[in-house]
């Protein structure tokens, strides 16, 4: 090879390796480049996503659930006073399956169900009355016997393979990590299970609130109940004060490493929980029982759509008693067929009262000085007003009666003959001022206001109807609290529940009485409960006198209004209010009964519940006669 050709070749390979160079200067300049765009997409544009993708992995966000505070109400143990809780926690457990690791999903069904049998929410008298339903009374006993049993072990057999097969599917999903079985375990349950030792069966503690007075008024306490994933307090006393009793979430909060574990020198914050504040409540649990058993009794043997029961003490406000049928178990909220009786009826459902608020307009017409007890008009058994003609009950005419005898008879007239003494703009202004048509405020989920808007409308018809019960809607709460300013001196006092919030710190937080205001006089006060006392000496109330005491009150049978039609339906909703003794008011107490299918009167059927529960209220109270 010449030198020539050697050059040439030296020459060549260097232009090669410097276009080599050149490219892969290039190929960098590019994927720099690249590179720069890339990580400023996802610094700029997408830098919030994968920092807070970051904090998921390295950073620890665990929240400390506090303690739910507890209900009690205030018991006498000989001189001393202790807390005897009404509402409080339970630790359980819940059984859960992990079905891909169950191995004889059909065995362990059928282990499950020996030990649980059918599930708890099975209505048995339902299942017995559709089994049993063409039984006659008249049907030979043994036969009769023979057959139940027979369609009983049939019905059992029956439900106990199905819920095998029930409990069989979801142990039977073989990519199934988790499902739910059972709530509620309790620890001999939960170790019965454990020694069977079967894999793919596993527990863990629950929390669940506990009512341990079965029958004390579910409509009181409400309930803790499910919201989405988060549980809440839900209507009553667990869903009006639902953040005091909840507490605050604590929350520790750290950085892991790759493994997931804390790092004890990195950066770590720690927020304590407080557990949630508890309740005192103004309730006698004695009474509280009494006035429940009483009223589930009535609204029983009447065969009546529903019913409550308010015991007050007059002087303060206090609620001694609250009950509403039918009644609800807050232990099995769920299990109720119609949500609708979650509704607390003594402060929810507003209804026209009837002539229970003729109390009421007397007092009014009182109060004004327009009448006396003896002030009388002539009753013609109705009153023409415009095309309306307004008739007494059962069309009876009275002739000349006084004010106290239209209380003691219930007159319809005569109670429009008060309210046209007083005019109806001070009529609905005293109605106003007696706290209708507008929320107690007493501290209970869900209280409605009534409604009184027919009072501002022009026309005598309005306030001639609402001053025997008609035409304006109240609640119970409304109605006691009204007439506890008539047993009070006039005082109108705001009704409460609650008498103290316990802090978890230990820090107490009392209620006291409140008055709203002077709403008559004491003299009216006074006048009026006279003359209420003279309905039950003397009047349609016989039925509520009680020995040695003086006793006032008034009954109310009112109609149900149509829902869809103009005018009143052949229902009626009968009540009565009472207190006593007239000398010093321990009590006011209101019943209402609605739509009893026989009785409906407020004598018939609202009257005796009241008196039982009066007499026992006296007695518990051992207060001294007043009448003697």
């Amino acid at each position: 090879m010449s030198w020539r050709e050697n050059k040439l070749i030296r020459f060549r390979t260097r232009e090669g390796k410097q276009g080599r160079i050149k490219f892969l200067a290039v190929f960098f300049v590019i994927f720099s480049i690249l590179i720069i765009i890339k990580l400023f997409y996802l610094q700029i544009f997408r830098g919030s996503f994968y920092e807070a993708l970051a904090i998921g992995q390295h950073e620890l966000y665990q929240k400390l659930f506090p303690e739910r505070g507890s209900i009690y109400v205030v018991e006498k143990n000989g001189d001393k006073q202790i807390l005897f809780p009404l509402v409080t926690n339970k630790d359980l457990h819940m059984l859960y399956a992990i079905p891909k690791d169950i191995e004889n999903p059909r065995q362990t069904a059928e282990k499950l169900f020996a030990l649980f049998g059918l599930p708890d929410n099975i209505d048995m008298k339902k299942v017995e009355a559709e089994l049993f339903s063409d039984i006659t009374p008249d049907m030979d006993p043994a036969m009769s016997s023979e057959i139940k049993k027979a369609r009983l072990d049939k019905w059992q057999e029956e439900q106990k393979e199905k819920e095998i097969a029930r409990l069989e599917g979801l142990l039977s999903k073989p990519d199934d990590p988790y499902e739910p079985i059972r709530h509620k375990l309790k620890n001999e349950d939960l170790e019965i299970i454990k020694s069977w030792n079967i894999k793919g069966l596993d527990f863990k503690d629950e929390t669940w609130r506990f009512y341990p007075e079965k029958g004390m008024g579910g409509h009181i306490f409400g309930f803790w109940g499910f919201e989405g994933d988060n549980k809440v307090g839900k209507y009553g006393l667990e869903g009006y004060f639902d953040k005091e009793l909840t507490g605050q979430f604590g929350a520790i909060q750290g950085e892991k490493d790759g493994l997931g574990n804390l790092i004890a020198i990195g950066s770590s914050s720690l927020k304590e929980k407080v557990d949630g504040s508890s309740l005192v409540l103004t309730i006698d649990r004695a009474i509280q029982y009494k006035a429940c058993q009483a009223l589930s009794q009535a609204v029983d043997y009447f065969k009546a759509e529903s019913g409550s029961v308010i015991v007050m003490n007059p002087k303060t406000g206090a609620i001694l008693a609250m009950c509403g049928a039918p009644d609800y178990d807050p232990d099995e909220y769920n299990q109720v067929e119609d949500i609708e009786v979650y509704n607390n009826q003594a402060i929810f459902s507003a209804y026209e009262p009837g002539s229970i608020f003729k109390a009421i307009t007397m007092s009014i017409a009182l109060d004004t000085g327009k009448v006396e007890p003896n002030t009388t008009y002539v009753d013609e058994g109705g009153v023409q007003i415009g095309p309306y003609l307004i008739k007494n009950y059962n069309d009876l005419v009275y002739g000349k009666q006084t004010m106290t005898e239209v209380l003691e008879k219930s007159i319809n007239t005569g109670s429009i003959f008060a309210v046209n003494r007083i005019t109806p703009k001070v009529f609905s202004q005293y109605v106003k001022d007696f706290g209708f048509g507008q929320k107690t405020g007493i501290e209970l989920n869900k209280e409605a206001s009534g409604d009184i808007s027919n009072l501002d409308k022009k026309g005598e018809i309005y306030a001639a109807t609402a001053s025997f019960g008609q035409g304006l809607t109240v609640t119970p709460i409304q109605m006691i609290t009204a007439v506890s300013a008539l047993a009070n001196g006039g005082k109108l006092m705001k009704p409460y529940i609650v008498s103290q919030i316990i802090k978890s710190d230990g820090k107490i937080e009392t209620f006291k009485s409140q008055e709203v205001k002077q709403v008559i006089s004491s003299k009216t006060s006074s006048t009026i409960s006279g003359m209420l006392v003279s309905v039950i000496e003397n009047g349609h109330s016989k039925g509520a006198k009680i020995d040695g005491y003086r006793i006032a009150g008034k009954t109310g049978t009112a109609q149900v209004a149509n829902k869809s039609n103009k005018g009143y339906s052949d229902a009626v909703n009968t009540s009565f209010i009472s207190y006593g003794p007239f000398s010093n008011p321990v009590y006011v107490m209101m019943v209402r009964i609605d739509k009893p299918q026989w009785g409906k009167t407020g004598e018939a059927v609202a009257v005796p519940v009241a008196t039982d529960i009066a007499k026992f209220i006296l007695q518990y109270y051992n207060v001294p006669y007043d009448n003697k």
